[in-house]
């Protein structure tokens, strides 16, 4: 009777292991792909700043900024994000980044209503 409780033991010791490694592995492989989508967020935020420039007719963007909590990955592939222009956080707009072939692109760059009006306003 002891050698079976010791052999049903070892068997869920040997199960949580498993599993904790597994679990492990994943939250590990999770952070890297995190991290990667924020460095390649960060070596292209020139073209969002491009994009934003399109709605910009005023010459009213002075900064764009990104926020590098809201990076994730994008259901239908690509990197999806928010940031903020001229150091308002209240100014926000929606962008994302995509790779074509070798070529990344930015995709779906769109200013939130606030940033639209602050845009269309005239100073």
């Amino acid at each position: 009777m002891k050698k079976g409780w010791i052999i049903f033991i070892s068997i869920v010791v040997v199960i949580i292991a498993v599993i904790a490694i597994v679990g492990g592995k994943i939250y590990m492989d999770n952070k890297k792909l995190n991290e990667d989508m924020k460095e390649v967020v960060k070596s292209n935020e020139s073209l969002i700043e491009k994009e934003l420039a399109v709605y910009d007719t005023h010459n009213k963007i002075r900064s764009v900024s990104i926020d590098y909590d809201t990076v994730e990955k994008s259901p239908m592939g690509g990197i999806l994000f928010q940031g903020y222009v001229n150091d308002d956080k209240t100014l926000t707009f929606n962008a994302g980044l995509k790779k074509n072939n070798s070529e990344i692109k930015a995709t779906n760059t769109a200013p939130k209503k606030k940033l639209n009006v602050f845009l269309e306003e005239k100073e």
